[in-house]
């Protein structure tokens, strides 16, 4: 007969549980499109909540004293649970603000090819984070850390080459505007390419230049692969 319970609650449990998420999966949806994305994670939560209630009421009609014992093993459980807890949300709060500061320092100036190193550093934190976490809570993590340890090697060489591409135009740039400053300086008048004007500035990895119309921007590159003349300022002036 306790069986019949068990088994009564478990299908209670599963039912309820059915009906719970839909109708929160449903108001989310109905809120807006941002809160619909969260929609099947929270009705999978709540499923899984009424769920576990059902399993444990079964459990207390089975056999009650087994509910004692999970109490006790909850309460001395609980201090290496919080401490994982913890653990998580520092790594998340950590995460975030590195996934920042790439997105900042490193993503912005690699374009469309820096679009992912932002979620890319937050990932690894997080793995790290979720590594610790599980250690507290007595699980063995040799194999995690391998393969965790075998991702990460894998992302640094990928990030690595990335950068290594995406800053080589930026670096030629740099090397020809070092051969420039030898041939000319900001007042000089230069002619290359149908373009004419005097020189503003010299920047990193261009030339500043003020023509009659506008001001332009001429990359260092284009200046050395280019025939250009160059009238200096103190011939000009004299």
């Amino acid at each position: 007969m306790k069986w019949l319970w068990a088994a009564a609650a478990i299908a209670i449990a599963f039912v309820v549980g059915t009906m719970l998420s839909k109708l929160a999966k449903g108001s989310l949806e109905r809120r807006g499109p941002r809160t619909a994305e969260l929609g099947s994670a929270v009705a999978s939560m709540v499923f899984s909540l009424v769920l576990v209630v059902g399993l444990l009421i079964a459990l207390g009609i089975v056999r009650a004293e087994s509910l004692e014992e999970l109490r006790d093993d909850a309460i001395k459980y609980l201090p290496r649970a919080l401490s994982a807890m913890i653990v998580v949300i520092l790594g998340g709060v950590v995460g975030t603000l590195a996934s920042t500061a790439a997105q900042q320092s490193i993503g912005l100036s690699l374009g469309r090819a820096g679009e992912q190193i932002p979620a890319l550093v937050k990932a690894v934190v997080m793995a790290f984070a979720v590594i610790l976490a599980a250690s507290q809570l007595g699980i063995d993590t040799t194999v995690i850390n391998i393969v965790v340890a075998a991702i990460v090697f894998g992302i640094s060489l990928a990030f690595a080459l990335v950068v290594g591409m995406g800053s080589r135009p930026v670096a030629t740039e740099i090397a020809s505007g070092r051969a420039l400053r030898r041939l000319v300086g900001p007042g000089d008048t230069v002619e290359s390419n149908g373009v004419s004007g005097r020189i503003v500035a010299l920047h990193a990895t261009a030339v500043e230049v003020e023509s009659a119309d506008a001001i332009r921007l001429i990359p260092n590159t284009l200046l050395l692969d280019e025939d250009f003349s160059v009238v200096r300022l103190a011939t000009s002036e004299s």
